[in-house]
Parts: C-alpha cells; structure tokens; sequence
C-alpha cells in the first residue's frame, strides 16, 4: 500500500470516530466535509424516529395495561348523603346489635342498679310521710265556713269532727258525706285544705220554703219539693202554710210529687213575688214582710187567698184574682203595710181582685 492510500484510510477512520460517540451519538465535526455532514443529519433525524417510535410504544403499552383497569372496577351510583343519625340512637342500635358489651357499674357491688334506686325510693317515701305526719306546720290553724245559715259554725264543726290543732289531713271526704245523709238540710258539702294550715269548708244548703198541711202535722219543703223536717203542733214558727194541697203522707229527706201541681206552682209564685218586693224595699223599719206571711190558699175557682200578720199583731186577709201581676200587687201591699194604711181598723179582708183595691171589715 502505497502513503496516500494509508493516509486515506487513516482520515476514514478519525471520521467515523467524530460521528459515532460511545453511547451511538452522532457528533459532527469541524473537518467533516459537507457530504459527510448531510449524512450525519440524517443519521440524527432517523434515530430521534426510532427514539418517538419506542416511546410512543411504550405510552400505547401503558396505555393498554392502565384501560383493562378501569373496566375491572364499574363506577358506582351516586348516592345523597344520609343525615347523620345522633349519638345516643347510634348508640342504642349498636347496642341491640351487641356490637357494644353491657356496662357495669360497680361490678363488686352486691346489689343491682334496680334495687339501690328502690331502696332510695323507699328511704325518700318514708322521710316525706314522717315530715307529714309530725310537721308542727301541718297541723289546723285556721277554719273557714261559707254557706251555712241553718246551722252554726259549731255544730258544723263538731259533726265534721274538726278542730283547731287537728292534723291536716284528717278532714276527710266520709265525714262530710255522712253529714249530707244525716240531715236533709245539707245538698253539698265540700271540706279542702288551704294549705300549709287552714281548712275551708263550703256548705251548700236547702232552704226552708214553707210547710204543708198533712193529716198528721205541718211538713217542711223546699223550693225543689223536699222534704226537710216534720212538725206535729202548729207553734208559732209553722208558717207560712201552704193549704189545699193533696198530699197523704210525707217521708224526710225524700222529694214529694206536689211540685208539678199547678196549686203549688201559683203558691211558689206568690211567695217569690213577697221576697222579692221586701228586697226592693228600701225602708227598713224591723218589718218582715215574708215571716208575716201566715197562710197561702188556692181554691178551685183559682182564686188566692194570702193571710198576713200586720205590725200590730193582727191578721190581714187578701184576696188576689191571680199570679199575673202579682209582683205589683205585692209592692202595693208592702207599701200600704209600711204606710200604716190599716192601722186603727177592725179585722177585716182586701179585695185586690180589681183595680181599686176594697178594704171590708168583718161582720161582728
């Protein structure tokens, strides 16, 4: 071989050195002639293909391997969120589930939680019955009583059995009901206590109206038609007297028929007008117009008759044609009563069957 062809092949070998590196880069060099250089670009420009291919290789197989996992796991359906539920009912249902274990409270104690709350209950009762019992505040002080006119404040008391210093607690529903069925006169009695130390009894009674005429005396009644007391003599405070009336027989604390007769009703009639007319009056001269009230008949022609005890002790007899304007008929008389206008005249009777009011005394 001759020097210019060592020489060549020497030149040939540098260049191949400059163009491919260690790790197969192409580097290119200042003495690479310009046809070495187009080939060393393209050279570059084909592995940067192959480098994109293999890394979009690799990406697809990436891609590939992720996509069968995200069809493995299907999406689930969205759900609203739940209100939560609060502590103690969380509580209760793990309790039931018996995922959370019984408490014990003092687990060496040798009674139960359900025998120390009774114990306690009954220590507690029996400290509030002694401070009941025993208490100076829950003895009687003071008694109240309302609604009694037939009988006293006392013999109230001593039939209920109460006193002052007695206990609260002993006025008892059996002594007043007892009373109620002792006497006639009682329609209701009702005993409370004001506390700490005071009693109130209010008492509901039946008054006395008239009496009626039966074959063996004079019989007590009320406006209702009871029965209240029996009198066998006509003493001075049996009046006023209902007469005509059929009545054979009579039982105390019982209510009669009478009150559906028309009799009875016109004789109520008169009685309420009297105790009306004294109440509108304004003079009070210590004159009892309904206490002289003496006798009231009703005859079958309907007919009235009123028998009246004046101030000086004699007896009036008035005669009315009816009940329909007996309120006025009464305030007249009450007038002419007060007025003196019979006073100096002898027995006799008025006549308030007509407008003009007649006076005529008795034949001697």
């Amino acid at each position: 071989m001759s020097e210019e062809e060592k020489n060549n092949s020497v030149e040939e070998n540098e260049t191949a050195e400059n163009i491919e590196g260690k790790d197969g880069a192409v580097f290119v060099s200042e003495d690479m002639p310009e046809s070495s250089e187009s080939e060393a670009e393209a050279a570059v420009e084909v592995g940067s293909e192959e480098t994109s291919e293999s890394s979009s290789d690799l990406k697809g197989e990436e891609s590939s391997s992720e996509e069968p996992d995200k069809e493995e796991t299907p999406s689930e359906p969205e759900t609203k969120p739940s209100k939560p539920l609060p502590k103690h009912k969380k509580y209760q249902r793990k309790r039931k589930a018996g995922i959370l274990p019984e408490k014990e409270y003092l687990p060496d104690f040798p009674f139960d939680f359900k025998t120390v709350l009774l114990f306690l209950f009954a220590i507690s009762m029996i400290v509030f019955i002694w401070s009941l019992i025993f208490h100076p505040s829950m003895r009687i002080e003071n008694i109240t009583i309302n609604g009694n006119y037939e009988f006293s404040d006392e013999e109230i008391l001593d039939a209920l059995n109460i006193h002052v210093g007695d206990h609260v607690l002993k006025p008892t529903l059996f002594n007043a009901r007892a009373l109620e069925e002792s006497t006639p006169y009682i329609d209701d009695i009702d005993v409370r206590l004001d506390f700490p130390s005071a009693i109130v009894i209010n008492v509901v009674e039946r008054h006395r109206l008239a009496y009626i005429k039966v074959p063996d005396g004079y019989a007590v009644i009320d406006q209702e038609g009871m029965i209240l007391d029996f009198s066998t003599f006509a003493d001075a405070d049996v009046h006023p007297v209902l007469c005509g009336l059929d009545l054979d027989s009579v039982v105390i604390g019982q209510r009669t028929d009478i009150t559906d007769s028309l009799k009875f009703r016109k004789m109520i009639l008169v009685l309420g007008a009297v105790l009306d007319a004294e109440r509108g009056s304004i003079r009070d001269d210590g004159y009892n117009f309904y206490d002289s009230v003496q006798e009231i008949r009703v005859v079958a022609s309907g007919l009235i008759f009123l028998t009246v005890e004046l101030p000086d002790g004699t007896e009036l007899q008035v005669k009315l044609d009816g009940v329909e304007n007996i309120d006025e008929n009464m305030q007249w008389l009450l007038y002419a009563i007060r007025a003196d206008a019979f006073e100096g005249l002898p027995a006799g009777s008025l006549d308030m069957t007509e407008e003009e009011k007649i006076y005529r005394a008795y034949s001697s």
